[in-house]
């Protein structure tokens, strides 16, 4: 069978956490970038690199996940202490000290657009088609392995997409439109979920998404350059350690909710 190509000018998506985004710009991502995924056998080098449309949050999700788990578990006592607090006292910040340290390390899930600037050959995505099916698993499930030697260049990534990211008055109350805006952002993720988990093509679930919230990406956008990069790593809810704790925390229970009505498990 001949191969597969996509066509210079085309967008691609790809899905990772923003502790990711500053190496991206310096470097392109790799040829063989990891493949984001829950099972940590599969958690390796993939063979090119995976892109997608609603598998690209899927692996925003799953890098998300496993990196907000790596990371509560190794410093158990303290995140306990900081949920606690959030428990206690509702839409206050706990004056934590010891958070700096951890929240350096707290990545929240993001989405590349990627605009090809050469015809770039693509792979099936073996979970959902055999090997030979490349064009059937772009055209039916939007995703794939680009396969270009020497990888992406930061220079083709045109925007980066991110979740409403909220501060200590949102989550005073349940009924806040950020809150709210922010579980919808986590909602497309799940959809990722539900496709990989049902191997559903993604038409149908993007197309109820934007038939009830006008769009079938992350709330929120920035260009992908220095400057952009760093007006985000610059808004409160980055800068601030506490504040991004809470945007992981709170990204994190939306998808654990979403995923469990759709008896899909996080592990």
């Amino acid at each position: 069978m001949s191969e597969f190509k996509l066509a210079a000018g085309s967008h691609v998506k790809y899905g990772c956490i923003s502790s990711e985004l500053y190496p991206i710009l310096r470097q392109g991502l790799p040829a063989h970038a990891i493949r984001h995924n829950f099972q940590e056998e599969d958690n390796t080098p993939a063979h090119g690199i995976m892109v997608g449309e609603l598998m690209a949050y899927f692996a925003a999700c799953a890098a998300f996940c496993k990196a907000t788990s790596s990371l509560h578990h190794e410093h158990q006592q303290v995140m306990g202490q900081f949920v606690n607090a959030l428990q206690s006292q509702v839409g206050e910040k706990p004056v934590m000290p010891e958070l700096e340290n951890i929240a350096v390390a707290a990545g929240l899930p993001v989405i590349l657009e990627i605009e090809l600037a050469e015809d770039c050959v693509i792979e099936a995505d073996s979970h959902f088609v055999s090997e030979a099916e490349a064009e059937k698993s772009w055209k039916l499930w939007r995703s794939g392995a680009l396969l270009r030697e020497g990888g992406i260049p930061a220079s083709w990534v045109r925007k980066f997409y991110f979740p409403r990211l909220l501060d200590y008055r949102d989550v005073a109350s349940s009924r806040s439109p950020r809150t709210l805006e922010q579980t919808t952002d986590c909602a497309l993720m799940v959809g990722g979920l539900m496709q990989s988990w049902h191997k559903d093509t993604p038409a149908d679930l993007l197309h109820a998404f934007r038939k009830q919230y006008g769009r079938i990406n992350f709330s929120q956008s920035s260009n992908f350059d220095e400057t952009a990069l760093e007006r985000f790593f610059n808004l409160n809810p980055m800068l601030d350690p506490a504040t991004r704790l809470l945007n992981q925390m709170t990204i994190w229970q939306d998808i654990d909710a979403l995923a469990k009505k759709q008896q899909i498990p996080l592990s």
